[in-house]
């Protein structure tokens, strides 16, 4: 996915740059500098989102998790994360991580659209929270 999202962030940046010097060639009536403007901006705005899907990710360390969505980058250290909810029939796209505090954090670095590699990626973030929780009591 980081390699698919970072070629189309660059091809919709290069093809609204495009668009818009067509836009001056061609001249026609309706069109205005600002528009031009625009158009770059929205190539900007488009080439910026597909970049930051390229950066959703969940690295774990010896400290905790940090989970790095669309929006949102968190931290959680181990002791926080109780366990990770994954349905096996697909009902929800994304794990979710159950938190000491009584809610849930989706993790979107894991998609259920990867099939049997997504249940193996969760199931190794289940292993590593058993580790690191565990290694904490001792």
């Amino acid at each position: 996915m980081r390699i698919i999202s970072t070629v189309g962030a660059v091809v919709v940046f290069i093809g609204f740059a495009v668009l818009s010097l067509a836009l001056i060639v061609v001249d026609w009536e309706p069109w205005t500098p600002l528009d031009v403007v625009w158009m770059n901006l929205l190539g900007i705005i488009f080439a910026a989102a597909l970049l930051r899907v390229a950066d959703i990710q969940a690295r774990p360390s010896e400290s905790g998790l940090v989970v790095k969505n669309m929006v949102r980058t968190r931290t959680f250290a181990w002791g926080q994360i109780l366990g990770v909810a994954f349905s096996p029939e697909g009902d929800d796209p994304w794990p979710t991580l159950d938190l000491t505090d009584g809610t849930t954090y989706t993790v979107m670095a894991i998609q259920h659209a990867d099939g049997p590699r997504a249940h193996e990626d969760c199931q190794r973030l289940r292993m590593l929270i058993a580790r690191w929780t565990h290694f904490k009591e001792e």
